[in-house]
């Protein structure tokens, strides 16, 4: 029952948006061109990688090791971000591969802001092909995220990376994920747009 519900309110908070559905392989809803489509076209909101545990040098990750990769939330929309859901695709672009992903938050956004909904999600998290994590939001009682939120939220880890991974590449994007969850922020009636996202970053696996 708890699934459905959710599957409902993220379904909501895409009507809201003006999204459409599309399968997860193909989509990227957060094309880091700082484009804020739908609703109040001045609404700004941004997604960005703040750093990397694990990365022994800019765009290294080390293998044998995990990384974690720290994710930033900026919202300078005026308005508090009701609802919000980013989908982040892990991937390699030629064969690297991991143990696994998982995901957590650091403390700066939890159910006392988004007390309905509150959740991470994983969908083939093999550390191969692609692995998509997934976080989702909605308020009824609380704050949401308040405008000038400008804070680390998210943190995603994968690994251990696989030795024979060496001088193949790791990337983090942005992603659609199942079943409505497309990379939106909702501001109610003051309109719902694409916060923008600074990949994807790609890292190369080194000894």
């Amino acid at each position: 029952m708890r699934k459905l519900i959710f599957c409902l309110m993220l379904g909501l908070l895409v009507v809201l948006a003006g999204c459409g559905k599309e399968e997860p392989s193909d989509v990227n809803n957060g094309d880091g061109n700082g484009s804020n489509g739908g609703g109040n076209n001045n609404v700004l909101g941004a997604i960005s990688l703040d750093h990397v545990d694990g990365s022994p040098a800019d765009g290294k990750l080390t293998a044998g090791g995990e990384a974690a990769f720290y994710i930033r939330l900026t919202n300078n929309s005026g308005f508090p971000a009701l609802g919000i859901t980013n989908g982040f695709r892990i991937y390699s672009t030629d064969g690297a591969t991991w143990a696994t992903s998982s995901i957590d938050t650091t403390g700066t956004l939890t159910k006392t802001q988004f007390d309905l909904i509150f959740t991470a999600n994983y969908f083939s998290v093999t550390g191969s092909g692609a692995d998509t994590v997934a976080y989702g939001g909605a308020k009824q009682a609380g704050t949401g995220m308040v405008n000038g939120f400008d804070d680390i939220a998210y943190k995603i880890t994968i690994g251990p990376i696989d030795a024979a991974s060496v001088g193949k590449h790791i990337c983090l994007d942005s992603s659609f994920y199942p079943p409505s969850g497309s990379w939106m922020w909702s501001y109610g009636s003051d309109g719902a747009g694409p916060p923008a996202w600074d990949g994807p970053h790609c890292f190369e696996v080194v000894q």
